[in-house]
């Protein structure tokens, strides 16, 4: 089907159709340079999709670690009442308490006390006696268990102490985005 005249031609050479194998050198160099731009094309997108996929991870570790759950605020609490030789374990769980503004409730040996604004003061020497065993040198963490609903947390814990096992109870609750101690069971 060739005219003759070309070699390798087609007779639709006037309409721009070529045979195979006789891509001539200027059909080559552009060949090439289609191909070479199709990398350059590919390696763009990848660096762009690169960018794009790291400023998202970026952007997500970021939110992730400016955003405290409220499991980890009760993680916190956990270790700062724990904390291996802390002389202040039971001031860091008082740390959360604060009777005048709201009610606080302290049960120890089947005694129960209700702290408020008008006995406030007597919450820090109460608590001190009820809680004396998390002072001493040795505390191990036994058990936990942390329950968060809402607004509110139960934190249970089971410890060895110098003076034997403890369990406590820790009721708090959360307004405007503060934990508050409102509720403390010794064992």
């Amino acid at each position: 089907m060739s005219t003759g005249g070309g070699k390798g031609v087609s007779q639709w050479q006037g309409r721009g159709i070529v045979a195979l194998g006789t891509i001539g050198e200027l059909g080559r160099v552009g060949l090439a340079r289609g191909v070479h731009g199709v990398r350059l094309l590919m390696r763009r997108t990848g660096i762009y999709l690169l960018v794009t996929l790291s400023i998202a991870v970026g952007a997500a570790v970021v939110t992730d670690a400016a955003v405290v759950t409220d499991r980890e605020r009760m993680d916190e609490f956990i270790e700062s009442v724990t904390a291996r030789g802390s002389d202040s374990r039971i001031d860091n769980a008082l740390r959360y308490a604060n009777p005048s503004k709201f009610a606080m409730e302290l049960v120890h040996d089947g005694q129960r006390r209700r702290y408020s604004d008008r006995n406030a003061a007597e919450l820090k020497p109460d608590a001190r006696k009820a809680l004396a065993s998390l002072e001493g040198s040795r505390l191990d963490l036994i058990q936990e268990s942390i329950s968060v609903e809402g607004g509110r947390a139960r934190i249970a814990l089971r410890l060895r102490t110098d003076a034997g096992f403890a369990n406590t109870l820790f009721d708090l609750r959360r307004e405007n985005d503060v934990w508050f101690l409102r509720r403390l069971v010794v064992n």
